[in-house]
């Protein structure tokens, strides 16, 4: 596995399509929360369209173009997994090479260096609300 994290698409919210960098890896996304109706909070990848359910996983290959949306009143959760592709040796080398590249990369350190400063402002909005309500 290369990235866990939750994904969390707020009521009327859309994901512009995009693309993954590199065909590495295939995308898991188990259902954690979806708001009813579930029909109304989708993710399509190239042409098929599919809704999320809960406790069950989608498999796709982040390379094609995809979009998700959430047009409910709730939130919507997923688990959200990258797993190395398998494939045989010596493409399995090559594979792991070019996913440590991808890693060290500015558009993956671009990104880290986002998500630090966005849990910098969890932590103090947290530490606010903590004092704020003793």
């Amino acid at each position: 596995m290369k990235t866990a994290f939750f994904s969390i698409l707020l009521p009327g919210k859309h994901i512009p399509e995009h693309c993954g960098p590199y065909k590495g890896v295939i995308r898991c996304l188990l259902g954690l929360k979806i708001p009813e109706p579930r029909e109304k909070c989708r993710i399509r990848v190239f042409d098929e369209t599919r809704h999320w359910e809960e406790g069950k996983c989608m498999l796709f290959d982040d390379s094609f173009p995809h979009e998700a949306w959430n047009e409910t009143d709730d939130v919507r959760v997923v688990l959200f997994l990258d797993i190395v592709r398998p494939m045989r040796f010596p493409l399995s080398l090559i594979n792991d090479l070019l996913l440590k590249l991808i890693a060290a990369s500015p558009y993956v350190q671009d990104g880290t260096k986002n998500q630090r400063k966005w849990d910098s402002r969890l932590d103090e909005l947290f530490a606010a609300t903590v004092v704020k309500n003793q």
